[in-house]
């Protein structure tokens, strides 16, 4: 191998590194590879120390199997996790932009997940998005239109935890 290329190769392998951790798969592994490395080190440590055949020795064995199972458990998982984590954040992304029938269609792939009360709480929260959303258009219309009165109640009434009432604050603020 060439000594003038090997700069270039390190430069290359860690552009590759960083870029993959852009890729929500590879950070979910490293997430969970990390976990629950940690104790399988901090037991893999102490196991060196106790003598062989002792009943130190043998509870750390019985530990480092239940992580290495436990690690197993969550890879074979893992996947679903990711679709999961994936359609909740762009179901989130969707709903922020203002495309609740879109955002209500990407959590209805939750259904296929089994995940049908989540599902539906998710539905539920983007519906009231919608319907917090249409109320303030109209109390947008009313301001314009000179009714102000019926404007502040309108505004009054939206939910507290939307986004409709956050942005509703602005208006009040210019009502009064």
């Amino acid at each position: 191998m060439n000594n003038k290329l090997k700069p270039f190769y390190k430069i290359i392998l860690i552009l590759v590194v960083v870029i993959m951790l852009y890729f929500r798969p590879t950070r979910e592994f490293l997430k969970l590879t990390f976990m629950l490395g940690m104790p399988f080190a901090l037991i893999l440590g102490f196991m060196v120390r106790r003598p062989r055949s002792s009943p130190g020795w043998y509870l750390c064995v019985l530990g480092l199997i239940g992580i290495l199972a436990l690690y197993g458990y969550y890879l074979i998982h893992l996947p679903e996790r990711i679709e999961l984590r994936e359609i909740i954040s762009n179901g989130a992304a969707l709903t922020a932009e203002g495309h609740f029938d879109e955002a209500i269609e990407k959590y209805a792939g939750l259904e296929k997940l089994g995940k049908r009360q989540k599902m539906e709480e998710m539905i539920s929260k983007v519906q009231t998005e919608k319907e917090a959303h249409v109320q303030l258009e109209k109390a947008r219309q009313l301001i314009e239109a000179g009714q102000k009165d019926e404007a502040q109640k309108i505004i009054e009434a939206l939910p507290r935890n939307t986004r409709a009432a956050q942005e509703a604050r602005d208006l009040r603020k210019g009502l009064e």
